[in-house]
C-alpha cells in the first residue's frame, strides 16, 4: 500500500511575524504622515487668521485717519503709539504699546488697538467717560501695533512728516510654539 503524503507546508510563525513587523512599520509611517499633515493644516488655519487680523487692523488705522473726535481720535495727528510724556502741544498717540490680547469687538472709538479694546488681561476694558468694552478675548492671538514716522527730506522743517510706517505683528500659538505674522505698510496724511 502506497500512502501519499501531501505537502502541507505553509507560512511559518517567523514569516508571519516578519510580515506583521513590515506591516506595522508601514502603518506607523502613514499615521505619522497623517498627524503631521493635520498639524500643518491647523497651523495654516491659524496663520491665515493672524494675517487677516493684521490686515483688518491696518484697514482700521487707515479709516481712523478720517475720524476727528477731539480728545478721542484726532485724525492724522493721533495715529501714533502712546508716549508717556509727549512734547508740549503735541497730541499723544492712541495706539497702545506692546503685545496685547485681541477682543472680539472694537471699543467705543471703533479703532483697533486703542485703550478701549487692547487692555491687559481677560477683564473688561474700562476707559473713563466711555462705555466699558466687555467683549470676550480671542484666545490664542495677541497683537502689537508699531507706528513710526517717515521723514520726508523734501518737506519744510515745521512739519517734515507726511508718511508713517505701520507694522502689525500678530502672535499666535501652535503646539506650544509661538509664531508671529507681520504685515507692514506706509500711509500718508493726504
Amino acid at each position: 500500500m502506497n500512502i501519499r503524503t501531501q505537502n502541507e507546508s505553509g507560512f511559518s510563525y517567523i514569516e508571519v511575524m516578519i510580515a506583521l513587523v513590515i506591516l506595522m512599520v508601514g502603518l506607523l509611517g502613514m499615521l505619522s504622515a497623517l498627524t503631521s499633515n493635520l498639524l500643518r493644516s491647523y497651523e495654516a488655519e491659524k496663520r491665515v487668521a493672524a494675517k487677516q487680523v493684521a490686515l483688518s487692523t491696518i484697514e482700521s488705522i487707515i479709516a481712523a485717519k478720517q475720524i476727528n473726535r477731539p480728545g478721542v481720535v484726532d485724525g492724522w495727528d493721533s495715529l501714533r503709539n502712546e508716549v508717556t510724556n509727549p512734547p508740549a502741544g503735541e497730541i499723544n498717540g492712541i495706539f497702545v504699546n506692546g503685545f496685547r490680547p485681541l477682543r472680539e469687538e472694537l471699543g467705543w472709538d471703533g479703532v483697533a488697538g486703542t485703550v478701549d479694546d487692547a487692555c491687559e488681561g481677560e477683564g473688561a476694558c474700562a476707559v473713563t467717560g466711555r462705555p466699558t468694552n466687555t467683549s470676550p478675548v480671542v484666545t490664542g492671538f495677541q497683537r502689537e501695533i508699531i507706528i513710526t514716522d517717515v521723514e520726508d527730506p523734501e518737506r519744510p522743517a515745521p512739519n517734515p512728516v507726511s508718511r508713517r510706517q505701520i507694522t502689525i505683528n500678530v502672535r499666535y500659538f501652535v503646539n506650544h510654539l509661538i509664531r508671529t505674522e507681520t504685515v507692514s505698510t506706509i500711509i500718508t496724511n493726504y
